[in-house]
């Protein structure tokens, strides 16, 4: 689909024609991002440096000018070396773990009395991510694939269903808005299909 008019976009219309989505793996651990690639397929994304994988990680300094997210921040590799530094502030990982849970929509403190709603501490990664997604395509992506595991919530639908809603929340919240979910071990599946020669 083409992207939104030129006032509302930074990226260059000459990409109208080009694919509005991207394949995010947002991970307990690390996360990772695939755009197309010239000549179909998909290609990974360098995030940091020449590393196609990011720790799931976000530090917020106590220090520095807020903005419409909060405090200032580091990401990924950046933000798990402020911490290890011993820079004044607080690091979070491990976001995926909170969805489904009650902690959601609950707030905590990121230093000197200010406070984040867990919900916008993966809202904030996410931005993060799909600006790393449309730098590395040229154009505003609007489209996204989420990964997730087959049970956010082991034998709870309810809570289940309530961790997707969040992470499309997140999702939607940063731009994105047309948000489809795979299962990570058919997504592994599908991967492993394109590198074997032979029925297995």
């Amino acid at each position: 689909p083409p992207c939104r008019s030129a006032h509302h976009s930074r990226f260059s219309m000459s990409h109208a024609s080009a694919p509005s989505f991207c394949a995010i793996d947002f991970g307990t651990s690390n996360s990772a991002i695939a755009v197309p690639a010239e000549g179909g397929g998909m290609r990974l994304v360098a995030l940091e440096g020449e590393h196609t994988t990011m720790p799931t990680a976000v530090f917020y300094f106590v220090e520095g000018r807020h903005d419409a997210d909060g405090p200032p921040r580091a990401f990924g590799r950046a933000a798990v070396a402020a911490y290890v530094v011993g820079a004044d502030g607080r690091l979070m990982r491990s976001m995926k773990s909170i969805l489904g849970s009650a902690l959601v929509d609950q707030t905590t403190e990121v230093g000197e009395g200010y406070g984040v709603k867990y919900l916008d501490i993966i809202t904030t990664y996410m931005r993060h991510l799909r600006e790393k997604a449309q730098a590395a395509a040229g154009h505003e992506i609007t489209q996204v694939v989420l990964g997730r595991p087959v049970y956010f919530v082991d034998e709870d639908p309810e809570r289940d269903a309530q961790a997707e809603a969040s992470l499309r929340t997140a999702a939607n919240a940063v731009g994105f808005t047309d948000v489809s979910f795979q299962y990570e071990p058919i997504a592994a599946a599908f991967d492993y299909e394109q590198q074997t020669e032979r029925e297995q």
